[in-house]
């Protein structure tokens, strides 16, 4: 699978399509795309992935939101998107990669697990108190907002 990984220049449509695919709330989205490192990643000249990185505290970069078009989910391309950040992270002198996610996020805990990222972090409510609409994944309202982190 041949992936180009580049600076998304525009935002389009079909970029925050895939942000909210992610992240439904479009005022958190907005509350972040303006201040991070924004990356499209292409597939035979088709957006199938997308990727906002931030730097964080120290010498930490955050991955703000990463997505991938549901039907090329499951062939590497998230993987590919995560190699692309551990290696944008080390060029620029960052140490540490974080990641905040959902406690019932059961995938996403999965894939950032895999991928050698543990879980540091509990945030209490999270979802409660900053997300106007609740969140239900797997039947379960999300709730809990667990942050991992992995040296590079």
């Amino acid at each position: 699978m041949s992936l180009i990984i580049q600076k998304i220049k525009t935002i389009t449509t079909q970029h925050f399509s895939l942000l909210k695919q992610a992240d439904p709330d479009e005022d958190m989205i907005n509350s972040y795309i303006y201040r991070a490192f924004l990356f499209e990643c292409l597939y035979n000249n088709k957006i199938v992935g997308v990727l906002v990185l931030n730097q964080n505290k120290g010498n930490a970069l955050e991955i703000l939101n990463i997505s991938v078009l549901e039907e090329y989910q499951h062939q590497g391309i998230g993987s590919a998107l995560l190699v692309f950040t551990e290696n944008f992270a080390k060029e620029n002198h960052y140490s540490t990669l974080e990641v905040c996610t959902g406690s019932t996020s059961i995938w996403q805990l999965y894939f950032y697990q895999k991928h050698g990222f543990r879980i540091t972090d509990i945030q209490i409510d999270y979802f409660l108190k900053n997300y106007s609409e609740p969140i239900f994944e797997h039947g379960i309202q999300l709730k809990d907002q667990l942050r991992l982190k992995k040296v590079v």
